[in-house]
């Protein structure tokens, strides 16, 4: 994906996100007129349509963006499904356990990375979000994850120029 249609993404996502946080409590809490049934259905329709976009977006995000990205794109789904009335429990545990799943892999190879580049800011950082997020889905691993300390702690320190 290239950084620019990353970037819009990303500020397309934050906007859904602000516009759910901060127009849909104004609008719930706004008592309005009664509808006809033909609005009620209208609306019904549109809330579901949006729960359907929402979750393609979300789906793709997953598989290729970064983890906030896909997990704002998560949420945003959770949000307008929910609204619609057709949040499914199931799908959205699902996902998540893909999207961590997927923060597993990436946090893996850049410890890799960064043992054989020898960048151990890099390789900490990593470390700490395998853990993380290995424990967030119940997949954390205290051997392996004690094995992989024990080699970013053995990285030798870069010489400087």
């Amino acid at each position: 994906m290239s950084l620019n249609r990353h970037l819009i993404l990303s500020a397309a996502l934050t906007v859904a996100t602000l516009l759910c946080l901060v127009v849909a409590p104004e609008a719930l809490c706004q008592v309005s007129p009664p509808q006809s049934q033909a609005q009620t259905d209208a609306r019904q329709r549109e809330l579901e349509r949006d729960a359907a976009v929402n979750l393609s977006l979300a789906k793709k995000s997953i598989q290729d963006d970064a983890f906030y990205n896909a997990r704002v794109a998560l949420n945003v789904w959770k949000s307008s499904a929910i609204a619609a009335g057709s949040f499914d429990k199931k799908l959205y545990e699902e996902l998540r356990k893909q999207l961590y799943d997927k923060s597993i892999r990436d946090n893996l190879r850049c410890i890799e990375s960064s043992i054989s580049q020898r960048i151990i800011p890099d390789a900490n950082q990593c470390l700490k979000i395998y853990r993380l997020h290995a424990q967030e889905i119940g997949a954390f691993d205290p051997k392996r994850y004690e094995e992989l300390k024990k080699r970013v702690a053995a990285i030798p320190p870069r010489k400087k120029h």
